[in-house]
């Protein structure tokens, strides 16, 4: 089999720079990958594609992590209401989210810094810790923060859902697709951690698919149910209902900015595995998702106010027979007396009622 042409003009600028093949024992392993083809080319599309990559997601990580690090401020100082699991909960998610930060920060400052100058060290996996790989350690990070935050609202669909088989399969459809995530995450990093270079992971490019595929049907599932779910509980008083329309656009939110990010990564992935745009894409996941989680949250109070302070008082884990609604009015003034039981977030809360006027339209519409 006739050698390529990429791999002669390595060769030969190898040779023209008196670069040393025995010096790098790796490299046997290495010629046969598509990753070399871009060294004969140019240094600049290999560092503008693979190192400016990365070097852009961390960037944007960052500036991310920052806006979590508001986003948990603002949550404990009105979160004076939920359970104490839950405030543990968003501890240990922000914990290990600045742990991702620092690890993929490593990983650029190794590639950037470090090893500047040496084109073989973009084809090998990072260590750190001595033993630690950060590329391993950031996949493994990912998958452990993703697979919370899904089983959070996951739990919430558990609790809106509708009692019969096709609320049954949706949470199924949830919890299949959410596992095979997180297990996908997991082979990939132990391959990863046993793999001298990137180009040993093409034998199981199948484990990458299989996991971002996962990662976008659990999130468009996630969102989706949601939605359904909200949108049958609506009641006919107006500020309930738009309670609703804003849980609903969240729902939507979250689901479609995690979405389109992993179905960014996993086109990217596909088009231009040569490269680490890819990767560039995936350090912002964890990243966008924990922050989304926030941000839902945090909403809570604004909802509180919109209907007239205290608990959200509307329908939304509803069971039949588990609320009762209770309404009076006179001639002059009509108001309607509303009581609803709450569960908020795995807690229940008294039934507390709240009183609203009778809007005779909705401007959100129906």
């Amino acid at each position: 089999m006739t050698m390529p042409h990429a791999h002669i003009g390595l060769l030969s600028a190898m040779s023209h720079h008196d670069i040393d093949v025995t010096s790098h024992p790796e490299f046997g392993t290495i010629l046969l990958t598509p990753v070399l083809s871009l060294l004969c080319l140019s240094m600049e599309p290999l560092l503008g594609d693979s190192l400016g990559a990365v070097f852009v997601g961390n960037i944007i990580a960052a500036v991310i992590y920052g806006i979590t690090n508001v986003q948990a401020y603002i949550y404990y100082k009105q979160s004076t209401h939920d359970p104490i699991y839950l405030k543990c909960l968003v501890f240990f998610l922000w914990s290990i989210d600045g742990l991702h930060l620092i690890v993929i920060t490593h990983l650029v400052y190794t590639y950037a810094v470090r090893d500047f100058g040496n084109i073989f060290a973009l084809l090998k996996p990072t260590c750190i810790l001595g033993h630690t790989r950060s590329a391993v350690t950031q996949v493994l990070v990912t998958a452990i923060s993703d697979g919370l935050i899904r089983g959070f609202f996951g739990h919430r669909v558990w609790k809106l859902r509708v009692k019969n088989v096709l609320g049954v399969v949706v949470v199924t459809g949830i919890v299949v697709s959410s596992v095979l995530a997180f297990v996908a995450a997991v082979i990939l990093g132990a391959k990863m951690y046993r793999a001298s270079t990137y180009g040993e992971l093409y034998d199981i490019s199948w484990v990458i698919y299989v996991g971002l595929a996962a990662c976008v049907v659990a999130d468009v599932l996630i969102a989706a149910s949601q939605c359904f779910l909200l949108r049958a509980r609506r009641t006919s008083v107006a500020r309930s209902r738009s309670v609703v329309r804003v849980l609903m656009l969240y729902s939507i939110n979250t689901g479609s900015l995690t979405s389109l990010c992993e179905l960014a990564c996993l086109i990217t992935y596909a088009v231009m595995p040569d490269n680490f745009i890819y990767m560039g894409i995936y350090f912002t996941l964890t990243k966008f998702f924990f922050n989304s989680l926030l941000a839902t949250l945090n909403a809570r109070e604004g909802l509180r106010r919109k209907i007239g302070g205290g608990l959200v008082a509307i329908p939304l884990v509803q069971s039949p027979g588990s609320s009762a609604q209770q309404s009076s009015g006179q001639t002059h003034g009509i108001q309607v007396h509303t009581t609803v039981e709450v569960k908020a977030d795995g807690c229940s809360r008294e039934s507390l009622p709240w009183k609203a006027p009778i809007a005779t339209d909705d401007p959100l519409g129906p």
